[in-house]
């Protein structure tokens, strides 16, 4: 007796074609935005865990809002104009106190490995708390700002706001592309004594140039390398979401 031969029905196009879009479909998972990448860890982590340490953080505001206070209290010699300068210089200071806080604290964290393993580990916490760190220290250079201006007519708040904002952005894009390059606590020096010596030898070489930048160059500019400098942070931020660490950099 034989064998009845097992015949497989070939599909037509059309099911096919309906079985591959199904498969992509349920296959393929939509990319989230990151705004709304955001707003879910805060909804399934909350605000009182991501920012734990509030106590800590509340402390170096009221330090940075004591500095702040210097501007005006202390009255300052010669040439006003160099404000711009010192302008340009200190903003992103209080962004990079919160940072390299955050930073080194979450990295040094004995539960560091058991972070690494949760839904949001410790670079996607990192990356809110670093936003959240710029809108803050905008938000208080710009109050410094508003208040310096008032004291001094000399200077003009838009054009300082610029200055800070671009200084801000630009020192944050730089921190950022160290950290995630090298990932080593020497890099956070590097940075810092780079930004500072980096400056102040531009000044030296050629203060004209460095003062005529910040005071002459229209302002219309400095909004269009603002906005540059703002969209190049939010996606450095980006890949420090989806960033994985290397083992034993440390």
């Amino acid at each position: 007796m034989k064998k009845d031969k097992f015949n497989i029905p070939m599909p037509d196009d059309s099911t096919i074609d309906k079985q591959i879009s199904q498969i992509v479909t349920h296959g393929l998972v939509k990319k989230e935005r990151f705004t709304s990448y955001l707003r879910s860890m805060v909804h399934q982590v909350g605000w009182r865990h991501l920012f734990s340490d509030r106590l800590e953080l509340s402390f170096i505001v009221m330090i940075a809002i004591g500095l702040y206070s210097l501007f005006l209290i202390v009255p300052i010699h010669g040439d006003l104009l160099n404000l711009y300068a010192y302008i340009f210089l200190f903003s992103p200071i209080l962004f990079l106190v919160f940072s390299i806080y955050t930073y080194m604290n979450k990295i040094q964290n004995a539960t560091y490995d058991v972070e690494m393993a949760c839904k949001y580990n410790v670079y996607q916490v990192i990356a809110f708390r670093m936003l959240a760190f710029s809108i803050s220290t905008m938000f208080l250079n710009t109050l410094a700002i508003a208040f310096i201006a008032m004291k001094y007519e000399e200077i003009y708040f838009v054009r300082a706001f610029m200055i800070s904002g671009t200084s801000l952005f630009l020192f944050s894009i730089i921190l950022l592309i160290a950290l995630m390059n090298r990932r080593t606590k020497g890099i956070v020096i590097v940075t810092i004594t780079v930004w500072l010596i980096g400056n102040n030898i531009l000044r030296s070489v050629n203060n004209e140039f460095y003062n005529g930048m910040l005071l002459h160059l229209p302002v219309f500019i400095y909004a269009v390398v603002l906005l540059s400098f703002l969209i190049m942070y939010m996606n450095y931020l980006k890949k420090l979401v989806s960033f994985k660490q290397t083992e034993g950099v440390f």
